[in-house]
């Protein structure tokens, strides 16, 4: 039997997530061509990669034909979680399964971060900043509800130094560096990179009015420890995991903050975690 093309699609169910409205369209519930699909994730979430996708010329939902383009066999390999425009976003992935998108084959990229596709073009207008805006409140809800912060936030161009083993997960003070460093293989999101520092604090400005931990300054600096057991936390949140405790009352380079309600938190440069910032544990120098 020949490859089925599909018409155009009607969604399972559709909710409203932060304001954008998402489509739901499992690949694996519609799969009619048997085309392969990313395994179930086993490692922790990490994040969330954000790429860019070209606008369709004369295509209305966008996100609902790069859907079908895919069950069609018509995208190659890649497989998304979302599709974004600026009228909605199309969930083709559960976000409990691995993507296709990073090219770091089964590296953190694909195997531990939940994959946005924002279509956009490189023209100005209305189009592409909703098209924006949708994505980074897609981006917030997502990465709130996985008790993490616009720091957990990731470009495609990211994963592909990563791979070639210029930078690492643990060098977390230079991970907007290679966000936006230019990359011999594909330079994406395209169209966000230039941007990506306000790309994140317009993510962090959504995740803060959710309620969850706002980073608010990437700059450096150094604190000595005045507590004699000072936990270090996985996320800035009292109750986020302890990952270890500080006894030495050293000195230690912060690379970002945030807030918790009233409590000011600070990540470690050697990506350990986050430490209170309050005044009876640390001193700033």
């Amino acid at each position: 039997m020949g490859k089925i093309y599909l018409p155009k699609l009607t969604p399972d169910s559709t909710s409203i997530l932060n304001g954008v409205t998402v489509h739901k369209y499992f690949l694996k519930d519609h799969n009619v061509n048997n085309i392969t699909l990313p395994p179930l994730r086993q490692k922790p979430l990490i994040g969330v990669t954000i790429h860019n996708t070209e606008d369709l010329p004369r295509v209305e939902d966008d996100g609902e034909q790069y859907t079908r383009a895919t069950l069609n066999g018509n995208m190659g390999t890649v497989r998304t979680h979302y599709y974004t425009d600026d009228l909605c976003a199309w969930q083709n992935l559960e976000d409990s399964r691995c993507n296709w998108t990073c090219a770091d084959g089964t590296g953190p990229g694909n195997m531990q971060t939940i994959a946005i596709e924002c279509i956009m073009s490189g023209e100005s207008g209305a189009e592409n900043i909703k098209a924006r805006d949708n994505a980074a409140r897609l981006a917030a809800y997502l990465l709130h509800k996985n008790g993490l912060t616009a720091d957990n936030l990731y470009t495609h161009t990211y994963w592909l130094h990563v791979k070639d083993g210029r930078t690492k997960l643990s060098d977390t003070a230079n991970i907007d560096k290679w966000c936006t460093a230019p990359h011999s293989y594909k330079n994406c999101p395209l169209y966000i990179i230039p941007d990506w520092i306000g790309f994140k604090k317009q993510v962090d400005g959504y995740i803060k009015k959710l309620g969850g931990s706002s980073v608010v300054s990437s700059g450096t600096f150094m604190v000595r420890v005045l507590d004699p057991a000072l936990n270090i936390r996985a996320q800035p949140s009292l109750t986020a995991k302890i990952n270890g405790v500080i006894r030495d009352k050293g000195a230690y380079t912060i690379v970002a903050t945030a807030h918790e309600g009233n409590i000011l938190w600070g990540k470690l440069k050697s990506g350990a975690g986050w430490i209170s910032l309050g005044s009876k544990y640390v001193k700033r120098i």
